[in-house]
């Protein structure tokens, strides 16, 4: 059984201003839920509905029993953010990030705000070794339900992720990408410290962040298409920058 005052709080979490101020947020999915369990992360409750719970008795059998509640499937579509539930919903507490490193590489996001392409980022970031993630002000919450089920688990496997601005990033090359830079093919030679600085695919990197650019590049293009999705690009992007 879960008590009303459980429910309150799951459904209150779909909401950024309660996530900060309950230093928490929902994970939804095996994959994302396996990723998180791996670490030391503190869960706070899990919420499984008992068909579940039958198919799944490798992953449940991790959990703590007091900490796992069955629910039913209309009490699992009430709570979830989602339209179609996996059958599973964890409330985890947020990361506590440690600060920048300003010896290691960091990726800025400029006013990303579709959660699909800044899950699909914070993946790539921790398939490339990349551990920093920086985001402007305009970008959607990373703890945004629809980004930690497209992250699958990634907010896990950083050190630092947080909202500032470019200029406060010290002493690293600032590499941003543009459709008119050089091609990436053509980089001679890749810096030991860098900012890899991409903006939303609507807009581009903002005229502010542009003029703080040491060196502008793009992935060139061989067949059609308008744009490549930033998630992608982003992939292409991180494969040359860490050879």
């Amino acid at each position: 059984m879960i008590s009303q005052n459980q429910k309150k709080l799951i459904r209150s979490l779909h909401k950024k201003k309660f996530r900060e101020q309950h230093n928490l947020f929902i994970i939804e999915g095996i994959r994302s839920l396996q990723e998180a369990l791996n670490t030391k992360s503190q869960i706070k409750l899990v919420v499984s509905t008992e068909e579940f719970s039958k198919n799944n008795l490798s992953l449940i059998n991790q959990l703590d029993s007091s900490q796992n509640k069955t629910i039913t499937k209309t009490e699992l579509n009430y709570l979830s953010p989602s339209k179609s539930p996996s059958g599973i919903l964890a409330i985890y507490k947020t990361p506590q990030y440690t600060k920048p490193n300003w010896g290691g590489n960091i990726i800025f996001l400029d006013q990303v705000s579709d959660p699909g392409n800044m899950g699909t980022i914070l993946r790539s970031a921790c398939w490339f070794g990349i551990s920093q993630v920086a985001l402007s002000d305009g970008c959607i919450d990373p703890f945004n339900p629809k980004v930690v089920r497209s992250a699958m688990g990634a907010h896990f496997c950083l050190s630092w992720m947080g909202t500032i601005e470019l200029k406060d990033l010290k002493n690293l090359e600032i590499i941003g990408a543009d459709l008119q830079g050089v091609g990436i093919d053509t980089m001679k030679k890749i810096p030991k410290n860098w900012v890899l600085a991409m903006g939303s695919e609507a807009h581009g990197l903002s005229n502010d962040v542009k003029a703080q650019l040491d060196q502008t590049i793009t992935i060139p293009k061989i067949g059609i298409g308008e744009s490549l999705n930033v998630g992608v690009a982003m992939g292409i992007l991180l494969y040359r920058l860490t050879q």
